[in-house]
């Protein structure tokens, strides 16, 4: 492997003109990230967006994308540094961007940066357990989850062959049912954007409400998702009753030659249920007949998403503080967390029942 050069690193507010070259290093990584697209990167987060570029010979090499605000107590601020996005719209599959000649140039500089003088916390959601920059904070873990995917075969019947039986029979069944209502499947175009996206909110939280954070972060997230579907990597799909309204839709993210479930919603009445599948399985089919070689249904281990998947990868949350008061920070949410586990065990002691007096 050639020696990599000397690395410059520049912090960037916004990108330095065209975003092309940060998506094309993006899409080049090992496990490519709808979440670190341009797109995503301009739009999603609450703080402001802070990008480290590592440059080489006038060129990008490397970098990581965050979000920057502050945590406040009283008169004490302290800055946090957290994933583009994190918190209600939950990005998956993150790490820094890296050539390969330059990866461990990059993620040293990377981590001297995080750990520059001065106090913080730094609080990295989504990481991709086998991406450098997990592996490098392997000890600052908190948090695992699971993102449940499948591998797609040449032949969507195969793949629809290997899902329980019991997903075989509520597609089947449904799909006859709404074709006899005279239900239809459709994608929705760029244009309809606007649209389409305020009917997945209703749905959403007509099904989701008392579930699902997710629209705490909607208008950030309607941004994205609009500039997404310009880009050509955002897709919705709807299944739409014979008058046009819309019955259920499934939003996914597309790249690196992936389809990624992210959101969805169906109306809750009883004639509709199974709808979301009949969706799901025709998302499929597309992504199959475009050449797509996974379907990636991205964080969570709800046990509808094993009925789709076959393999399993992990996420991981790390965190840390650094300087006196980001120490500080960390320590005190610790022993928070530990008060609260102790009162939560109280609880349990108290309302477990007593033994029966005996003799």
């Amino acid at each position: 492997m050639p020696r990599a050069g000397h690395v410059e690193l520049r912090v960037q507010r916004t990108f330095d003109g065209p975003a092309r070259d940060w998506d094309d290093l993006a899409a080049s990584q090992p496990l490519p990230s709808p979440f670190l697209r341009s797109w995503w990167l301009q739009h999603a987060p609450a703080g402001e967006l802070v990008l480290l570029c590592c440059v080489a010979d006038g060129r990008l090499v490397g970098g990581l994308a965050l979000e920057r605000d502050e945590l406040r107590a009283g008169p004490v601020r302290l800055e946090r540094l957290r994933s583009p996005g994190q918190g209600p719209l939950a990005p998956d599959h993150l790490d820094l961007v890296a050539t390969d000649e330059h990866r461990d140039v990059v993620t040293g500089e990377v981590l001297a940066w995080l750990r520059r003088p001065g106090s913080r916390v730094v609080d990295l959601d989504g990481l991709a357990a086998e991406g450098s920059l997990a592996a490098a904070l392997a000890d600052r873990v908190v948090e695992r989850h699971g993102a449940p995917f499948a591998a797609l075969p040449p032949d969507a019947a195969a793949y629809l062959a290997a899902r329980p039986g019991r997903l075989r029979s509520t597609i089947q069944r449904t799909a006859k049912r709404l074709a006899r209502s005279g239900a239809t499947h459709r994608r929705v175009p760029p244009e309809d954007g606007e649209r389409a996206l305020a009917d997945l909110a209703r749905l959403h939280e007509g099904r989701w409400a008392d579930e699902s954070s997710f629209l705490a972060g909607w208008e950030r997230f309607r941004r994205a998702a609009l500039a997404g579907m310009q880009a050509g990597e955002v897709t919705i799909d709807e299944i739409v009753d014979a008058d046009g309204s819309v019955v259920a839709t499934e939003l996914d993210l597309l790249v690196g030659g992936r389809t990624a479930f992210y959101q969805a919603g169906r109306r809750t009445e009883r004639e509709w249920r199974g709808a979301g599948s009949v969706l799901r399985w025709e998302i499929v089919q597309r992504a199959v007949a475009d050449g797509r070689c996974e379907y990636d249904l991205l964080r969570g281990d709800e046990p509808y998403k094993a009925d789709w998947a076959e393999g399993r990868r992990e996420l991981v949350r790390c965190r840390f503080g650094v300087g006196p008061l980001g120490t500080a920070a960390m320590a005190a949410r610790r022993w928070r967390q530990a008060a609260h586990e102790l009162s939560r065990a109280a609880s349990r002691r108290r309302r477990a029942p007593r033994p029966e007096p005996t003799g």
